[in-house]
């Protein structure tokens, strides 16, 4: 799981994801540094929802690596298949 590369293949920063993000406060805008923190740490589950939705992609493509098309837990590092619906 690499966001940050997430984040640049959409097009965005991440000084610019970190201006949008909502800090503790509930106010726009954290440091590009907190930012890199809950990237390069253990981010909750709301802290990747609100990355996915700035960025315009769900959880799971946020999570997604690319290579062999699995999603890895936040929680517990578990890596997951990921596999497309029949609807």
């Amino acid at each position: 799981m690499n966001i940050k590369e997430q984040i640049q293949k959409r097009g965005f920063t991440v000084s610019q994801v970190a201006t949008l993000m909502t800090n503790k406060n509930g106010e726009k805008g954290i440091t590009q540094s907190s930012l890199s923190q809950i990237i390069n740490g253990n981010p909750s589950l709301d802290k990747l929802k609100e990355i996915a939705s700035i960025i315009g992609v769900t959880v799971s493509e946020l999570l997604q690596d690319k290579e062999d098309n699995t999603i890895v837990c936040p929680k517990c590092g578990t890596k997951l298949k990921v596999t497309k619906s029949k609807d």
